[in-house]
């Protein structure tokens, strides 16, 4: 050990005097490994670092699948329940509802605050395996209609609303005008779902929601029993559907269970896409590697005379070894000390980009971070690849003093050549990957970006209301005159053109749908009726949001005052329920699941919306006038919507001094949002391709460079019998391209059967896209060219006389 602190000693020294060259690798590793360092950090807190519950693998979320409507769906009360009785896998199913309505207004100090509620079962913390912080958690005998006004706070809120007050429980706080006390406080991180701030029983749920199989208003967890595999309990509850769909066709007929492991929950859709940068990012360092192994390989040449020399004097090839350890030590540390420095400086800015995409829970962004496994995973790339580097000077130096010190032997380049040849050809295939991979994503997000979302995102603003009850009900009077008057005061303020209310904010994935029939259509079987998109809207919702009429009429003030009921479809409803007819006049039945159906004209057909997002098809949507207790504010201006929201509160306070909004933000940052998941991935894989491509440049000039100066005798030879400077140029341009040539060639191929990994991640782009493949190989050829031609120009000038008067 004392020998080998005494070899880093040395090699500090000789380190120190090639600064250039310790500049060179150290930035090419704090570039691999800190690139790697800050991905894996995302990768390890999302996809890998436990989950703050109890034995939290075994939690699994279940969901109902729905032949119209893409992914899993909030499941139906009634169908929870049989779940619960007839299923055989899980020791515990619970349920929890952030509907009916989403927030509720907490009031204190004398004025609302709208706050996010959730209503959770009894056995909801229990089967998380939360222990509260203080006080305790909701329990079976808390869902109860008798002992139901309880509430628990998450520590976000106890600090935000109540400055941590430890005296919080057993106080009694005021929620939508009902009085409930606080039993606890959940711990740190253990908010579930993490947007929840005030817990209450679900037996408040009311009671035709509890009844209905038609309205979805619960999300649903179980806990494995031990020994119970996901593909056993798929299958127990696949038996449980079937009967259910027996036993209730009309809404149960072909529903089915879709099961996904909390994580899977958590994260969304963005586990592929974090692989993908994980897989790129490891790319670059492997070209990184290469380009410091082939310097180490290049500075070992030039030290060959020296090693040999000291073999021939007794030092053995152990001793080399140390010395070249301890060399490669030294350089990996302070590439990796380095690098960590720069991950750590680039972690935030990925915070905020995955802050942003809408797939991801908010909970598993706060974990992520430089901790212990990124840390000791830095350490372990850094050991390997230094065990690995002082390997390669001793394949690279010869043993033999006769052999070394022949003057012949600095012209000659062989197999010392080939081999860093292939060094470079390997990382213009890793190149070659990296870039067309980085390219099919951009390509895809650039034809995300040109999507028209069929309305206008410019000058809008968006923002939220969820009026209380019972001060407030659905479909009254009192109800109708808030937002009436809202909207009146709100299109009358100075730089707003008009103003409006919907349902659902644009661009959020939200499935709210309702079953129907057309008037005069062929019969349907229970449990086949078609189903689309339902929104309630004032009046002035078209001309707000920036939807065309197509034909007929839009809404009008008389509509929602004399309570006619009427519907405006879009052009997708016509072409999919109402082709080869006239939709004017056609009626539609809602309510079909009931005794009495419901027939309501369409009176109007207004132009397509991708407002569930603009990387899906413009859905079937039905609009029906009216305001409910919920309701998004949609404010078009003339000015920055921004500087309005001050406009929008105060004619809100204006009419209920203790009615706040929340959510209060632009449709352009809305429809920023809703791609951000594609956005960061495109941004951060052109990055890596950008590096990858500067490390391949690099890669090439260093081995030509080296190359050139190694057979400075030979073109002097060359050019002394009569080669001229374009020969000179062909002869080193023609080795640049062997080894490019090779390296794009395996590249490509690599390239085209790795594309199928990331199909999910592109959007109307296909995996062999010849565009993409083609600025791959043109960007790899361009920098090679650029890289050799230096070198060549450097190698043409050569004056033969004083290479061979060197010599």
């Amino acid at each position: 050990m004392q020998t080998f602190f005494r070899d880093i000693r040395y090699a500090t020294r000789n380190l120190r005097r090639s600064p250039a060259f310790t500049a060179t690798v150290v930035m090419t590793l704090a570039l691999g490994v800190g690139a790697t360092a800050a991905i894996f950090s995302c990768v390890y807190a999302l996809l890998l670092q436990s989950l703050p519950f109890g034995d939290a693998d075994r939690i699994i979320a279940l969901s109902e699948i729905h032949p119209q409507i893409t992914g899993g769906i909030e499941a139906t009360y009634p169908d929870y329940e049989d779940w619960k009785a007839q299923q055989h896998s899980f020791t515990q199913i619970a349920a929890y509802s952030t509907l009916n309505p989403e927030t509720v207004s907490l009031v204190t100090d004398g004025h609302g605050i709208q706050v996010h509620r959730v209503l959770a079962s009894g056995n909801l913390f229990s089967l998380l395996g939360l222990t509260p912080m203080i006080g305790r958690v909701i329990g079976e005998q808390d869902d109860k209609p008798e002992s139901d006004h309880v509430a628990l706070l998450s520590a976000s809120a106890w600090d935000r609303y109540f400055g941590r007050d430890p005296g919080v429980v057993g106080r009694s706080v005021n929620l939508n005008g009902a009085a409930f006390t606080i039993i606890g406080v959940l711990p740190v991180g253990g908010a579930y779902p993490s947007e929840g701030e005030v817990w209450l029983p679900l037996s408040l749920l009311d009671q035709e929601t509890r009844a209905s199989r038609v309205w979805h208003s619960v999300r649903v967890l179980g806990r494995l029993r031990p020994g119970v595999g996901l593909p056993e309990a798929r299958a127990d509850l696949q038996t449980v559907s079937a009967r259910l769909a027996a036993a209730y066709p009309a809404t149960n007929r072909n529903v089915g269970v879709l099961l996904k492991p909390l994580r899977e929950e958590l994260v969304g859709t963005l586990r592929p896409a974090m692989l993908s940068l994980l897989g790129a990012v490891l790319l670059v360092l492997l070209i990184a590697c290469a380009n410091v192994a082939n310097l180490l390989m290049v500075r070992a040449t030039a030290q060959r005379r020296e090693i040999a020399v000291r073999q021939a004097l007794g030092a053995s090839r152990t001793q080399f070894f140390s010395q070249f350890l301890a060399q490669a030590v030294v350089l990996c540390l302070l590439g990796g000390a380095l690098g960590i420095i720069l991950a750590a400086g680039v972690l935030p800015l990925l915070r905020v980009a995955l802050a942003h995409t809408a797939s991801l829970d908010p909970s598993m962004i706060q974990s992520i971070g430089l901790n212990v496994p990124v840390l000791l995973f830095a350490l372990f790339t850094c050991l390997v690849t230094a065990i690995v580097f002082s390997i390669l000077p001793l394949m690279s130096s010869s043993p033999h003093l006769t052999e070394t010190m022949r003057a012949g032997e600095r012209g000659s380049t062989g197999g010392r050549s080939r081999k860093r040849g292939a060094l470079v050809a390997g990382e213009i295939a890793i190149a070659v990957v990296v870039l067309f991979l980085s390219t099919l994503v951009m390509r895809s997000f650039q034809k995300l970006l040109a999507v028209d979302p069929g309305f206008r995102t410019d000058h809008l603003l968006s923002a939220e209301i969820t009026l209380p009850e019972p001060k407030y009900s659905d479909v009254s009077p009192v109800t109708n005159h808030f937002y009436e008057q809202i909207l009146e005061n709100i299109g009358r303020s100075p730089g707003v053109s008009s103003a409006a209310t919907t349902t659902i904010v644009p661009l959020k994935p939200s499935e709210v749908m309702t079953r129907f029939l057309v008037e005069g259509a062929p019969p349907t079987a229970p449990g086949t009726f078609p189903a689309a998109q339902i929104r309630y809207v004032s009046p002035d919702f078209f001309h707000t949001f920036g939807l065309a009429l197509q034909s007929g009429r839009i809404f009008e003030q008389k509509d929602i005052d004399n309570g006619t009921k009427s519907f405006v479809v879009n052009a997708a409803f016509t072409r999919r329920y109402l082709a080869g007819r006239n939709p004017l006049g056609a009626n539609i039945f809602l309510g079909v699941l009931s005794p009495h159906p419901e027939r309501i004209p369409v009176i109007g057909v207004v132009s397509d919306a991708h407002d569930l997002g603009v990387e899906r098809e413009a859905q079937p949507e039905i609009y029906l006038p009216g305001f409910g207790l919920h309701a998004v504010l949609l404010v078009r201006t003339f000015v920055d919507p921004a500087s309005v929201e001050s406009i929008v509160k105060n004619a809100v306070h204006t009419l209920d001094p203790d009615q706040p909004i929340y959510h209060v933000q632009t449709v352009d940052a809305l429809m920023s949002n809703s791609m951000a998941r594609q956005k960061m991935t495109a941004t951060l894989l052109g990055i890596f391709s950008l590096v990858a491509l500067a490390l391949a440049a690099i890669g090439i000039y260093g081995v030509l460079s080296y190359s050139v100066a190694q057979r400075s005798r030979e073109i002097g030879v060359r050019m002394a019998v009569g080669a001229t400077r374009a020969h000179i140029l062909r002869l080193v341009l023609s080795q640049a391209a062997q080894f490019t040539g090779l390296g794009l060639a395996v590249g490509v191929g690599t390239a085209l059967v790795s594309a199928r990994i990331i199909t999910g991640l592109l959007f109307d782009t296909h995996t062999g896209d010849p565009l993409s493949a083609c600025i791959a190989i043109g960007s790899l050829t361009l920098a090679a060219a650029t890289a050799a031609i230096i070198p060549a120009i450097r190698a043409a000038s050569v004056n033969p006389n004083e290479a061979l008067r060197a010599e």
